[in-house]
């Protein structure tokens, strides 16, 4: 058997025409770290700034002492709805569930919410109730 040595995968990364059809006003935002953060450093800062900026959080991503965010004013007031005890729509089996968690949290490098539906509950990205 024949092992395959130094095989490189090249890395796709995020690109502003990957939101543009959904989010038209799609802006990036870059920010340098002073040094490398943890992750949980690194999800603390991007809602720190989301917050403080007002913007609406699409999606990150981080390398190094980088951090890439793609913001959007149409996902900031979907943001807003996106509260405990609000009622959402899954738009492939067309269910309606209602929001238990206080409020979106980030996970994976986006923003998301706690949903319980008739047939399951779980953690679902915000960007999936926006149409």
């Amino acid at each position: 058997m024949e092992l395959k040595t130094n095989i490189k995968k090249k890395v796709k990364h995020m690109e502003k025409q990957d939101f543009i059809k959904k989010f038209p006003d799609v802006k990036v935002q870059q920010f340098e770290t002073y040094k490398i953060l943890s992750k949980r450093d690194i999800m603390k800062t991007v809602e720190e700034a989301m917050s403080s900026l007002n913007m609406g959080l699409i999606a990150y991503e981080s390398s190094g002492k980088k951090i890439k965010c793609y913001t959007s004013d149409k996902m900031k007031a979907a943001l807003d709805k996106l509260v405990k005890g609000a009622k959402v729509i899954d738009p492939n089996t067309h269910e309606e569930g209602i929001i238990t968690s206080d409020k979106p949290f980030l996970m994976c490098g986006e923003f998301c919410v706690d949903v319980n539906f008739p047939s399951s509950s779980g953690a679902y990205s915000c960007e999936y109730f926006i149409s």
